[in-house]
């Protein structure tokens, strides 16, 4: 390490908190000097160049410093930078609020009608709960105050978020101020559309329904990531399962809340991942790769039957009082209009389409030869496996085996920042095939410098 990423690293960990990690890893392996970042590339001071090969914690839809959306954010930052979006309108933002609700639409006349912002994925979940709780109330239905959420889930950081979600390690921590949700299993996990079961749920369906029945009089809302879950393992689950659940939810007057953050924005190969079943939520919920990762940004696209509980007089104190200070940030809005011409006029859906299977069979391969690895699985632009033992029993979790793989790769040339012994990759939508061949390749050099 040259003495200037030293000094630079010295200084870093007298005054800085890094998120989701331990701290005291930092000492032994100091964090990386970025300089520079284009496409799937990230510079460092040092000189080294290494593939960002899970898009910055998942929001990097199309790469790093594309030209489109900097100039977007330019354009806009000559005219103004943010005004409040209470009793304010412009251009931008209710251009970005037709095109979601056509875009959650699948094109045609459909559920959607109305976009709420905010300006983070865990804080336009909460504003999702608190949508549902209180339409649910003004509905005549006060008494539906419950939540049930799929097994394994994630879906932020926030009380509410946190409460919805099912995975202990950022959970279990806080449990005295979470409130109980109803956690639905066992899912029907699949390895992806090529999985002969990949259509069909009705294995796993009859123990979830059991349980949904037994809440159904006190249920507001049913909250899942649409086919992927994200922090959860990278695991798939049959589209099946969402027709089922908005079957039963018709029936009984719950909504269906949509965590689209890490699934949407084209990374399951549609622009909404809920459009693999070819059913539309009450109320979906994007983020991320929104604005390309240039900006924080959050949109809640709800039904025009869950808004109209809204729309009354003022006497009746029917309105919804949320607001964040930054929802329509007018910079942020400008590079999500731009993200979206990208996505047309680029064609991301077709480079997902056509280089998606890539990162699925180059896992494939290397699991014919690992023994340890089991259980390959993705779907559009993104591919999991785990490690194992040869018998496919988990490892002892204080062996950090996927941490140790994770250092291997970043000496490599890679960022495969894995979730616990899964590794996985989730880069950004527009990547080179031979940077996608070079994040696999990376990734299996990696684990034979570990696991031999």
């Amino acid at each position: 390490m040259d003495a200037h990423a030293s000094g630079l690293t010295a200084r870093d960990l007298a005054v800085l908190w890094h998120p989701c990690g331990q701290m005291r890893d930092y000492r032994d392996f100091p964090p990386l000097e970025v300089v520079a970042a284009s496409g799937c590339r990230i510079t460092l001071a040092d000189g080294r160049e290494i593939l960002d090969a899970i898009a910055s914690w998942w929001c990097k839809s199309l790469g790093h410093g594309h030209p489109r959306l900097r100039a977007a954010l330019i354009g806009q930052a000559d005219r103004f930078e943010h005004v409040i979006l209470a009793n304010t309108t412009n251009e931008g933002i209710v251009r970005l609020s037709e095109r979601l609700c056509a875009l959650a639409n699948q094109g045609r006349a459909g559920r959607a009608a109305k976009v709420f912002y905010a300006d983070n994925g865990s804080t336009a979940v909460e504003v999702a709960l608190k949508l549902a709780l209180q339409a649910q109330a003004q509905r005549g239905q006060p008494q539906r105050t419950r939540f049930a959420a799929l097994a394994n889930g994630y879906h932020g950081e926030t009380v509410g978020a946190l409460s919805v979600g099912d995975c202990g390690l950022y959970k279990d921590t806080f449990a005295p101020l979470l409130f109980p949700t109803t956690m639905l299993g066992p899912l029907p996990y699949r390895s992806g559309p090529d999985d002969p079961r990949w259509q069909d749920a009705s294995a796993e369906w009859p123990a979830i329904e059991r349980c949904l029945d037994g809440v159904a009089a006190d249920l507001a809302g049913i909250v899942y990531e649409p086919i992927l879950q994200g922090a959860g393992g990278m695991r798939v689950y049959s589209p099946d399962l969402l027709r089922r659940l908005r079957a039963w939810a018709d029936a009984r007057g719950v909504y269906l809340i949509a965590d689209e953050i890490a699934a949407g924005m084209g990374r399951c190969g549609r622009m909404l991942a809920g459009h693999l079943a070819g059913i539309d939520p009450d109320i979906a919920v994007v983020s991320k790769g929104l604005t390309g990762g240039y900006l924080p940004l959050a949109a809640v696209i709800t039904s025009d039957a869950l808004y109209a509980l809204f729309d009354a007089e003022f006497s009746e104190r029917r309105a919804f009082l949320h607001s964040n200070t930054y929802a329509g940030n007018a910079l942020a809005v400008a590079v999500a209009n731009a993200t979206l011409d990208v996505y047309a006029d680029e064609d991301v859906l077709g480079d997902v389409a056509r280089n998606g299977p890539l990162l699925r069979a180059g896992l494939a391969d290397l699991a014919r030869t690992r023994p340890y690895l089991h259980g390959v699985r993705g779907i559009g632009m993104v591919a999991a496996v785990d490690i194992r033992s040869a018998a496919g029993a988990e490892l002892d979790w204080r062996e950090r085996t996927g941490y140790r793989v994770f250092r291997a790769a970043v000496a490599r040339g890679a960022l495969l920042r894995p979730l616990g012994d899964t590794m996985y990759l989730f880069p950004p939508l527009n990547a080179p095939r031979a940077d996608l061949e070079r994040m696999i390749a990376i990734l299996g050099d990696s684990l034979d410098a570990v696991m031999r």
